[in-house]
């Protein structure tokens, strides 16, 4: 699963503490691991790269924290499913 975000780098200490908490929240439920982010060299689009065997289940233990997090607000998530993918935008509060 990945999640593309727009971030400015005076943002980075509060992303650092959304990435220990999400990989906290996947290895203690057991649904993955959370990858490397990643930061284009412009500082403003970052992707936070998840794996695990059901996509589903990591988003349902990650979401909470996503969208928790102003900066991921319109962040965009796409869930693989093999060679299918599934692409949608996060909105603090609403349905995905």
């Amino acid at each position: 699963m990945m999640v593309h975000f727009d971030y400015y780098p005076k943002d980075l200490p509060r992303i650092h503490a959304l990435e220990h908490r999400l990989e906290s929240a996947i290895k203690l439920a057991g649904v993955g691991e959370l990858g490397e982010t990643e930061f284009h060299l412009d500082g403003n689009d970052g992707y936070f790269y998840m794996y695990g065997p059901d996509p589903d289940r990591l988003y349902v233990v990650v979401s909470p924290i996503l969208k928790s997090s102003r900066m991921m607000t319109d962040a965009e998530v796409t869930k693989r499913y093999g060679s299918r993918t599934e692409t949608f935008v996060i909105h603090r509060g609403g349905l995905q």
